[in-house]
């Protein structure tokens, strides 16, 4: 049954992302028991991220080609944040047995856009539900769980690592942690923003997210580092 409220909303994609969600998550824990290497970091990353673009464009898909379009843009800005995270700070470690993008894997700014697309469809179920502000803060509790879990997994996958230098849960420093909650906290808002004005909106709004990334990364490792 079609939400007409939000165009692309509706039942069947809902159980599309939350599968693909699932998927990437018990694909993320396959590789880390298996200790894979970054050759299954891409092969998910680039699979799931063409996957969700044929879907978008098959089902002719307002929402998940909005999500796409916001979170490819997002992604690519967050090259900046890896450099800043990598050179500035000395925090972040690639294996650096992949192609790479200035200090990140070629499949990075992929892997943001398909985690941002997951976690902005959440949002914008939420906010359906909840509410603005009650969207935001319940996507800000799930994303700080949800994408550090990735963090955690990904050491024993040989994708990447931090190095011991800051305050740590497990594998995921928290300053991680808490820059990844900042980062979910500004997706229902930017997202409810979106579906009411034209998607040429989405494209600057992908621009906001990147320069939220960057600051919410050095707010963070700010905050904890005091």
């Amino acid at each position: 049954m079609q939400d007409n409220s939000i165009p692309g909303l509706n039942k069947s994609t809902t159980r599309v992302i939350l599968i693909s969600a699932g998927v990437l998550l018990g694909w993320s824990a396959w590789s880390s028991f298996r200790q894979s290497g970054p050759m299954s970091a891409s092969i998910i990353t680039f699979g799931l991220y063409a996957f969700y673009w044929l879907y978008a464009i098959r089902t002719k898909n307002p929402l998940v080609q909005r999500l796409m379009i916001f979170g490819t843009i997002a992604g690519i800005l967050e090259l900046i944040t890896d450099h800043y995270l990598v050179e500035t700070i000395d925090s972040l470690v690639y294996p650096g047995k992949e192609p790479m993008i200035w200090n990140s894997p070629v499949y990075m700014p992929f892997a943001w856009s398909n985690v941002i697309l997951q976690l902005s469809f959440i949002g914008v179920l939420l906010t359906k539900r909840f509410g603005l502000p009650r969207a935001s803060i319940i996507l800000c509790i799930a994303g700080g769980m949800y994408i550090p879990t990735y963090e955690h997994l990904a050491k024993d996958a040989g994708w990447w690592w931090y190095n011991f230098n800051t305050p740590m849960l497990f594998n995921a420093p928290v300053y991680v942690i808490i820059c990844e909650a900042l980062i979910s906290l500004s997706l229902p808002f930017l997202l409810n923003y979106s579906e009411h004005h034209k998607l040429g909106k989405t494209f600057l709004l992908g621009v906001v997210e990147g320069i939220w990334i960057l600051i919410s990364a050095w707010l963070a490792f700010t905050i904890v580092n005091l």
